[in-house]
């Protein structure tokens, strides 16, 4: 894969110490609308070009991935006008604004025979594995519960009404995009569609969630996610069992970086297998975001069709989650009154 980038920052960054640490995998290009910027960028990356030109890049026929990590309303009309030039595209999240916009990328990409992919990197991480092969081993699921809080360094000026994209309507900012996307991203990837959901945010001046929790609802239990931009709190997720729990805990549900099974607490009475002690079960993982680029590589160079398909349809089903609760919750983006 060689890939050209569009966005600059820290998660532009982190992505490309991905690319320079991934197997098969190059950066040739970044694209910033200044070019001083654009070249600075470059050099700090070692990339052997720059555009201020978006349509320059996705004619240069060296780049065959376009990685776009823009403000979250800019992701649909970059990725589409990458799609439409025949590039593979790898679309930070949250994917889309709208689930319009999801479906019609995901038609697009089927259209001009190229890959698309969402940069969650949740999926990716090997301790996310164990835990979904662990849940086995603590009985019938009862409760989930996912905290990611962090506090943002925009919201004191948020408060005082100097807004910017992170908490502007305008740009699909606030903290379901934002952070309440991986709680949603966690869940979804290891037990499917609820049954049911909503979303109860914390609204600011301008109609932005500054936080809010979404209550998810299946079979025989229900799954409680909060994020928050507005205040912090550990991160902290606990998937409950009758037998024993998963503990995530060190790093958001974008990094999992500790898991460990816990005993139950209390009464054992009826317990089949019961845990005496806590028990690390995860492992020390890369960076990472190395998991979610090898894994795109390895998809596009085996045209692994099973394994992309699942990937897009587990992203169609976070976006509608996403995109209906919001609505309907009265969080509202300059992007629901488009038509795609």
């Amino acid at each position: 894969m060689k890939i050209g980038t569009i966005g600059s920052g820290m998660i532009v960054d982190r992505f490309i110490q991905a690319i320079e640490m991934t197997e098969g995998v190059e950066l040739v290009a970044v694209y910033s609308r200044g070019e001083e910027k654009a070249k600075e960028f470059a050099q700090k990356h070692n990339a052997k070009k720059y555009y201020v030109d978006m349509d320059e890049m996705l004619a240069d026929q060296e780049i065959d991935t376009i990685y776009v990590a823009s403000p979250n309303s800019l992701h649909y009309p970059q990725t589409l006008k990458a799609l439409q030039a025949g590039k593979h595209v790898i679309n930070e999240k949250p994917f889309t604004s709208t689930l319009e916009e999801c479906d019609m990328l995901i038609r697009t990409a089927k259209e001009n025979n190229v890959f698309l992919f969402e940069a969650i990197t949740t999926l990716h991480l090997p301790n996310y594995r164990i835990i979904k092969e662990n849940l086995k081993n603590i009985g019938d699921i009862r409760l989930v519960t996912c905290n990611f809080s962090q506090f943002s360094s925009r919201y004191g000026k948020y408060k005082n009404h100097e807004q910017s994209n992170a908490f502007d309507p305008a740009f699909s900012g606030g903290a379901i995009m934002d952070i309440n996307v991986y709680n949603i991203h966690f869940t979804v990837g290891l037990f499917g569609k609820p049954n049911s959901y909503e979303y109860h945010p914390n609204i600011g001046y301008n109609g932005v969630d500054t936080s809010g929790v979404m209550i998810m609802k299946y079979d025989n239990f229900i799954a409680t996610l909060i994020g928050a931009k507005d205040s912090s709190s550990e991160y902290l997720c606990f998937v409950q069992g009758d037998q024993a729990s998963i503990k995530m805990s060190g790093g958001s549900t974008g990094v999992c970086k500790n898991v460990e099974i816990i005993p139950l607490k209390g009464d054992q009475i009826g317990v089949t297998n019961p845990v005496d002690s806590s028990n690390n079960i995860g492992i020390e993982q890369a960076m990472h975001m190395t998991y979610e680029v090898e894994a795109f590589r390895d998809i596009v160079n085996n045209n692994d069709m099973d394994k992309y398909n699942a990937l897009l349809q587990h992203t169609r089903d976070v976006m509608e989650i996403i995109s209906t609760s919001r609505i309907k919750a009265g969080v509202h983006f300059s992007a629901d009154k488009k038509s795609v």
